[in-house]
């Protein structure tokens, strides 16, 4: 099931929590301030959300608070670079064009998608809180940079330049994007959604697809 949007569930720190008392006493309350900011944009907007009225909700003081960011755009920075730290390096994982096109014949899903898709739901509830209108609007952008990297990466270790130089490489790249977000942001807002495990399937059909051909 999709991470609901329960503020509980939005928020799931990437980081471990440190053995030094004194650190895991920081970490504690840099969860408890990204938990409790997260549930505020959700409920008024990013643009909604003060110094002031986080940490009320929060229940510490201002002090507390600038310790560890200086404002709550640094807040939302840091949130987002988790996030996008994390998709890189799920994504880093190389396809086997071999591998994929068996999948697609037996109707299974693709490890490494499978891999991808299980990041996205587990922190589905924030990434689609950051995508829709409520979060900050440079967040979509930083998400398509992320991705738009690794798919020219794989798109060129894969020859897929090489054998189609009709086609510019950035449009091969956009597509190849495009198609992903796509798929993501409407399996995101969907609940519930297909599982990871199905969505990879569906995905993998959508890549062999030609509609015109």
């Amino acid at each position: 099931m999709l991470v609901t949007s329960k503020t509980t569930y939005l928020w799931k720190g990437l980081n471990t929590m440190p053995e030094n008392k004194h650190d895991a006493m920081a970490a504690r309350t840099k969860e408890l301030i990204k938990e409790t900011f997260v549930r505020l944009v959700e409920k008024e907007g990013f643009g909604g959300v003060s110094v002031r009225n986080l940490t009320a909700s929060a229940g510490i003081n201002r002090g507390t608070f600038y310790l560890h960011y200086k404002d709550k755009y640094d807040l939302m920075e840091q949130i987002q670079t988790e996030i996008l730290d994390g998709l890189q390096k799920v994504m880093v994982v190389d396809i086997s064009s071999v591998e994929l096109q068996q999948t697609y014949l037996d109707e299974q899903p693709y490890a490494p998608f499978v891999c991808i898709f299980q990041y996205l739901h587990e922190h589905g509830g924030l990434i689609r809180l950051l995508l829709g209108p409520k979060g900050e609007s440079g967040f979509p952008g930083k998400m398509k940079e992320v991705v738009s990297e690794s798919f020219y990466k794989k798109l060129f270790n894969h020859h897929t330049f090489e054998n189609n130089p009709s086609i510019p490489k950035e449009y091969l790249t956009a597509f190849s994007v495009s198609v992903f977000l796509g798929v993501t942001e409407e399996w995101l807002n969907q609940d519930p959604p297909y599982s990871p495990e199905q969505i990879a399937v569906i995905y993998i059909k959508l890549l062999f697809f030609q509609p015109f051909r």
